[in-house]
């Protein structure tokens, strides 16, 4: 198992000497390079759609001169086309490439200027080709190799360093590399907009980093050991204070004579439950018993008559008849 990647100059075909229409592109069956690189197997279906959908869009394969369409951007040199691959089919299991030369390419090859073909193919990690890339005309593939494998795959040694980075195993693919890496990108997106919300709450600037945005924190924000004593001491009075409110009311409903002294736990619970509600009922309550004032208005003035020494007389001399 190996990670996916583009094999160029992997292997060479020897040309005729004759200009040949149809050349031999990829061998049949499974096959490694010269190098030792594969095995390598071909996916024919995959490759002739990849090869129709691409000349669909007017993309045909070139066969260039010592692959340097695979290194312009390296060597900053002319990459000139040998020919354009018209045609793809399968022979015996091999792919085979009808190609339109053109006429220097087709002197060379006949002069033997030229003598080998060398693919350029893309295969994912099982070593499966995918799709024929270009053909180079190449004549000494071994040196050109080890020239060109330092830039062969310039992704490859890339993917090894970044699976590394990302704490994958060394024979990661490309796939689970970018998995890796939309993960650790949305964690620094989460993190870049809880460090914006805390500038904007903090009043820092909007280039504050971190440390400066915590320094800020520090020096605006009370502890939270602190924050929840004072939260506590104040729930406590909120609560010591409603207490008081709905005893005063309940008390005061019994002393109007609209609730009876007997029923005083209930309705205190009632008014726990709903205060408002409880005072809107209080409100629209009968008086069922006399107030309490009134109540102490005749205690009183049955006190005086009892201690009235007139009354007194009155009430002994009735009593001696």
């Amino acid at each position: 198992m190996f990670s996916s990647g583009r094999a160029i100059n992997a292997l060479t075909i020897d040309l005729p000497a004759e200009v040949p229409e149809w050349v031999e592109l990829i061998p049949a069956g499974r096959f490694t390079g010269r190098d030792g690189r594969g095995p390598w197997f071909s996916d024919i279906p995959l490759i002739l759609q990849a090869f129709i959908s691409d000349q669909a869009t007017g993309i045909e394969p070139v066969v260039d001169y010592d692959h340097q369409s695979c290194v312009v951007l390296q060597t900053g040199q002319k990459a000139e086309a040998a020919g354009w691959i018209k045609q793809l089919e399968e022979r015996s299991g091999a792919i085979w490439g009808r190609v339109e030369w053109l006429a220097e390419a087709a002197q060379d090859i006949a002069g033997r200027r030229y003598r080998y073909l060398s693919p350029v193919f893309d295969y994912d990690a099982t070593g499966r080709i995918v799709k024929l890339v270009s053909v180079g005309l190449t004549n000494v593939p071994n040196l050109f190799l080890r020239a060109l494998n330092s830039m062969e795959e310039p992704g490859v040694e890339l993917l090894k360093q970044l699976n590394e980075l990302l704490g994958l195993e060394a024979g990661a693919d490309a796939a689970a590399a970018l998995a890796a890496t939309k993960e650790l990108q949305g964690k620094a997106t989460a993190t870049q907009t809880a460090l914006n919300s805390l500038r904007k709450a903090t009043g820092a600037a909007e280039s504050a980093d971190l440390q400066t945005v915590a320094n800020s924190v520090l020096t605006q924000f009370v502890p939270r050991s602190e924050y929840e004593r004072v939260a506590n001491a104040l729930s406590t009075q909120q609560q010591q204070s409603k207490e008081a409110e709905i005893d005063q009311v309940v008390d005061q409903a019994i002393a109007d004579g609209k609730v009876a002294p007997a029923n005083r736990g209930y309705f205190r619970a009632q008014a726990s439950a709903d205060l408002a509600a409880f005072k809107q009922f209080v409100a629209g309550a009968p008086v069922i018993a006399a107030p309490a004032n009134t109540q102490r208005a005749a205690n009183t003035l049955q006190e005086r008559q009892d201690t009235n020494p007139l009354i007194a007389n009155a009430k002994a001399r009735a009593a001696a008849k």
